[in-house]
């Protein structure tokens, strides 16, 4: 299922998570520090620019990494919701019919 087809079908993505909201301030936080590096060895490079880009570029790396690092959590957290999804559809399946009062 893709995603246009979730917000069409109105199935909660993961991103509404709590954990995936934690994860995404998390990363966030994370390229505010990268930021504040870049700041930092600029002010420290003073007129040495290809020091400078090859600091942005390392920090830039480290970001993504981070990023692919996120992304995969997801991937494993949306995939582990989709199998309790599924195994909640089994057990209320198994219940249609039933007496509630019957053992």
């Amino acid at each position: 299922m893709t995603a246009d087809s979730d917000k069409m079908a109105g199935v909660p993505r993961v991103a509404e998570d709590p954990i995936a909201h934690n994860e995404l301030d998390a990363l966030t936080r994370r390229v505010v520090a990268v930021e504040d590096r870049v700041e930092a060895l600029q002010v420290q490079a003073g007129g040495n620019f290809a020091a400078v880009i090859e600091g942005q570029a390392a920090l830039r790396r480290e970001v993504r990494d981070g990023f692919t690092q996120v992304s995969a959590r997801f991937d494993a957290l949306e995939a582990k919701m989709d199998r309790n999804q599924a195994h909640i559809v089994e057990l209320l399946t198994a219940l249609v019919g039933k007496n509630p009062n019957e053992n």
